[in-house]
């Protein structure tokens, strides 16, 4: 991990939280540049299934993953509420598709439980206004093997 994901383990700071499969689930604020309805989707071959295809946002192709896919879960029933989140990943963006978006959240160092897995896809565990919300490490969303 570097230094600045470090740095919110131990002092807090702002999320996104949203909604899968009926789970919470985070990215820092930081690492978020949009929030988009569903635009459509081109599909690639040849792709893992759990990447939908590309999306073009402002003249970009952008590369989305169906994040219930990529949990291993049946693919949702996409509604008005369902949307895909930009996250920023090595001066690169990638879309992210969730059930809903929840909130931005004010997280504090004392709600902040250290995951057990080291260098996975969950980076910590948030307990929030009575929610337990996984952060992400949105570095890791399209890597197949977790533990790189």
């Amino acid at each position: 991990m570097t230094e600045n994901s470090n740095d919110f383990e131990q002092n807090g700071g702002k999320i996104l939280s949203f909604l899968c499969g009926g789970n919470f689930y985070g990215f820092e604020l930081t690492a978020v540049t949009d929030i988009i309805e569903i635009p459509e989707i081109t599909k690639v071959p040849k792709l893992p299934d759990y990447i939908s295809g590309l999306i073009n946002l402002r003249g970009k192709a952008v590369p989305v993953v169906d994040f219930r896919k990529r949990l291993g879960l049946s693919a949702g029933i996409l509604d008005d509420r369902s949307c895909i989140i930009i996250v920023e990943i090595n001066s690169a963006q990638a879309g992210i598709i969730c059930d809903r978006v929840s909130d931005v959240e004010n997280v504090l160092p004392e709600m902040i439980a250290p995951s057990p897995v080291e260098n996975g896809l969950v980076r910590c565990f948030i307990t929030h206004k009575k929610k337990r919300i996984s952060l992400l490490n949105h570095k890791k969303i399209f890597n197949k093997n977790l533990s790189t």
